[in-house]
């Protein structure tokens, strides 16, 4: 067997998760051609651009965890990845606020497929965001400790959703950051200075953290008994083959 062949081999659960979110967006690009095509305007096409950036946190992500497996002592570049992915990190889960633009025309239809296109994206954007989540909080576990990798975890949920309430209301980038450094700032000592004067990006960054937040422990908690579960046929499959015929 080859190189490449037992790479791909021991990859295998990793490659199967990647094909499933790719055939999942392909479904996602899919429904909103179809729409463009049967309604003759291409509406919602703000959906496909916001799956774009939904994936650049979970390529960062990847690359980060594919450096930490290689075991490279580059913790620079892994700090600089981390930063990266932290930055576009509220793109994956921000689509869930693009279900305000289905307010309009409940009566109609043609609303609820509009629903289960618009849903379609915001799962992917979601999966992608926890799963990239995910791949940090291993890269964090694994070099500097359980609670360290939970701290990095939190932390990132929590400024992860309070970058979502500045994308919703002050209309903020993930590269205004870099472009418009003054004026985030601005707002950012704004806000915390006054933030009894700005309750509601508060009260809506507290409500997503709380979600994402419970989100992630159901992913981790998954995750572990799909671990659990594993151990169990290994150990079964052993006890067999050791057994006497």
């Amino acid at each position: 067997m080859s190189n490449i062949a037992r790479q791909l081999l021991a990859y295998r659960h990793r490659l199967l998760v990647l094909a499933i979110l790719v055939l999942s967006t392909w479904l996602s690009l899919g429904l909103v051609v179809a729409r463009w095509v049967i309604s003759g305007h291409r509406a919602y096409g703000f959906l496909i651009w916001n799956l774009f950036l939904a994936w650049i946190p979970f390529w960062i992500a990847t690359a980060m965890y594919y450096g930490h497996l290689r075991q490279t002592r580059r913790n620079y570049l892994l700090l600089a990845l981390g930063a990266m992915w932290l930055l576009f990190f509220p793109n994956s889960p921000y689509i869930w606020t693009d279900l305000v633009h289905l307010l309009a025309g409940r009566h109609d239809p043609a609303w609820w497929c509009d629903l289960v296109m618009t849903c379609s994206f915001v799962w992917n954007g979601m999966i992608l965001g926890l799963v990239s989540m995910y791949l940090v909080h291993r890269v964090a576990r694994d070099r500097i400790g359980f609670w360290g990798g939970w701290m990095i975890a939190v932390g990132a949920l929590a400024l992860g959703s309070y970058g979502i309430s500045l994308g919703r209301f002050q209309r903020f980038n993930s590269w205004d950051l870099l472009t418009k450094p003054d004026d985030v700032a601005s707002l950012l000592t704004t806000h915390l200075l006054h933030p009894f004067s700005h309750r509601l990006p508060f009260a809506m960054a507290s409500i997503f953290f709380a979600f994402l937040l419970l989100a992630y422990l159901t992913l981790v908690a998954l995750m572990a008994v799909g671990r659990e579960e594993g151990m169990a046929l290994l150990e079964d499959s052993s006890s067999r083959r050791a057994a006497p015929q």
